[in-house]
């Protein structure tokens, strides 16, 4: 994670060989120019827009459901309430019951930012549970983001979590790094880039106080 003063980027770097969700393309990226023998730099990258810390638009799930270009910018500005999470395997409505939730944007900490040291997907992720997304839903959280690639249980076949807040237009941030990051308010800044009829789009997120 990189700090900046009181800014801290809390996203991942893109590589070549970053982690990437079993099933989507793998990340390329290619200098096509060169200073040397060009005169300038000039880069390309082929890449699944889910791929590195991200965001996930309600038609990533919903038919019809908004795009991520048609979602109003200031779903991704604000004060963000980050959240730790215990060593549980996953993040229940009863564990939220006791957590006093102040903001409509919420990040969860949990133990999964140290899987990012590892060179493949690892299935013992922490995850968000559907009666916990539902009490999320009550208590009118508008995004909700996590510390590793999925914030569905592993092997969904059903989508159930991604399916109930996309729904509801709750934005998702997948892949956050929050190993250095302490519980409190923080404000965020997390903007995707605008990509036309597209159901998610990678971000640079970062929080400050």
């Amino acid at each position: 994670m990189e700090r900046e003063k009181n800014i801290l980027d809390i996203s991942l770097r893109i590589t070549k060989d970053m982690i990437d969700f079993p099933g989507d393309k793998a990340t390329e990226i290619d200098r096509t120019k060169n200073i040397k023998h060009d005169g300038y730099n000039l880069s390309s990258v082929n890449m699944s827009l889910h791929a590195g810390t991200h965001i996930d638009a309600p038609s990533h799930f919903v038919e019809n459901g908004k795009n991520i270009d048609e979602i109003a910018p200031g779903k991704f500005i604000g004060k963000v309430q980050i959240i730790k999470i215990n060593d549980q395997k996953e993040i229940t409505r009863k564990e939220l019951l006791n957590i006093n939730i102040k903001c409509n944007k919420v990040l969860f900490k949990t133990r999964n930012s140290t899987l990012y040291k590892k060179d493949f997907f690892d299935e013992n992720y922490v995850y968000l549970t559907y009666k916990g997304a539902e009490y999320l839903l009550e208590k009118g959280i508008q995004l909700i983001g996590i510390d590793y690639l999925n914030i569905e249980r592993p092997n969904s076949h059903d989508f159930s979590v991604h399916k109930i807040l996309l729904k509801n237009e709750v934005v998702i941030i997948e892949s956050l790094n929050l190993s250095d990051v302490e519980n409190g308010i923080y404000n965020l800044l997390a903007i995707p880039l605008k990509f036309k009829n597209c159901e998610a789009s990678p971000i640079r997120a970062l929080i400050y106080k």
